[in-house]
């Protein structure tokens, strides 16, 4: 049953970019499925997940609002309306597809520069580190471009379990650093599916805080 939640702390809305096939979805899904959320995911819908999570000190909860937007990348007057309010976005790429590093500078971030309103977070992920062995995008060139432009840079593997404690830490020190320059929104009536109240986790996430 929907329940109207009336939130007065800050909202942070977050989007994949990147060529199809890099992994967004698969990524995308570990904020659904990681162990290390035990209570029940909010689904606003197939394509958007909604989390909290709590930084500090002092300790203040901040709702993440997180789009999917895997599988539109040719219909981009889609995906511009997930730019313009994007507080932070997931630069994806894949560490066995030279093309796709490419186009993060020579389509995506200038997407970005194009349609959204105000200064977006980026973080580079290099996406299907469990494929080594085909490696084309050097890590040292990937890193070297994440300086460039000021942005936090990992490489992951979506299939490991283990490496989403990667992108949670970068994602937390960038929904810190956004807050800190006063950043985000507040939405009075956010409508959502669960009426579940878990009990906050130690961890920093929990589903309804």
């Amino acid at each position: 049953m929907a329940s109207n939640v009336a939130g007065a702390g800050k909202q942070l809305r977050i989007i994949f970019v990147g060529d199809s096939g890099v992994g967004k979805t698969s990524i995308f899904k570990l904020f659904e499925n990681h162990e290390v959320f035990q209570s029940p995911v909010v689904t606003i819908n197939p394509q958007t997940i909604e989390r909290n999570i709590v930084i500090g000190p002092p300790h203040e909860t901040v709702k993440l609002l997180i789009y999917d937007t895997a599988g539109h990348e040719r219909f981009r007057t889609f995906t511009r309306q997930y730019y313009q309010d994007a507080d932070i976005a997931f630069l994806v790429f894949s560490i066995t597809d030279g093309p796709s590093f490419h186009h993060i500078g020579e389509i995506w971030m200038k997407e970005m520069a194009t349609n959204r309103q105000g200064n977006t977070e980026m973080i580079l992920i290099g996406n299907k580190s469990d494929l080594a062995d085909d490696r084309i995008n050097p890590q040292s060139t990937s890193k070297q471009f994440a300086e460039q432009y000021q942005m936090r840079f990992i490489e992951m593997s979506a299939i490991k379990n283990d490496d989403f404690q990667k992108l949670y830490s970068v994602l937390k020190e960038a929904v810190t650093h956004v807050i800190k320059k006063g950043g985000g929104g507040t939405k009075e009536d956010i409508v959502i599916i669960n009426d579940d109240e878990p009990a906050p986790r130690d961890d920093g996430w929990c589903s309804k805080c």
